[in-house]
């Protein structure tokens, strides 16, 4: 994996053309390029819907489980509102408003619980 790609992602909402990629465009991105599954783009909708119209593919599995490539969902109230690649090690790769992508420790956000997913490719 190359990280620099990453790197260069400029969050954009709803953003689904590299560079310009929203949390979910980066998720798309790195099952494309990273893992050879191509997920639906969901353009011009938000990462709940397609969270909603993926979410069949995909299982919930326990945190102490989670391997590269797992998707980490933060969910606010029972609505998700991010999500993150897990990159192994405790890190994840992620964007977010006025924020480029980056690489950092598996954190919580403010308010937030965090549930682990798995691609039913993997």
């Amino acid at each position: 994996m190359q990280l620099n790609h990453y790197l260069l992602i400029r969050h954009t909402p709803n953003g689904r053309k590299y560079p310009y990629l929203d949390c979910w465009g980066l998720v798309i991105e790195f099952y494309r390029r990273e893992l050879g599954t191509e997920l639906d783009e969901c353009t011009d909708f938000s990462i709940k819907d397609g969270y909603e119209k993926e979410k069949n593919s995909f299982r919930e599995i326990p945190p102490d489980e989670t391997a590269f490539g797992d998707v980490i969902a933060f969910f606010r109230h029972g609505m998700i509102f991010h999500v993150a690649v897990f990159l192994g090690k405790g890190e994840m790769l992620h964007t977010g408003l006025n924020r480029h992508a980056r690489a950092e420790k598996v954190r919580s956000l403010q308010f937030a619980e965090i549930r682990f997913f798995r691609h039913a490719s993997r």
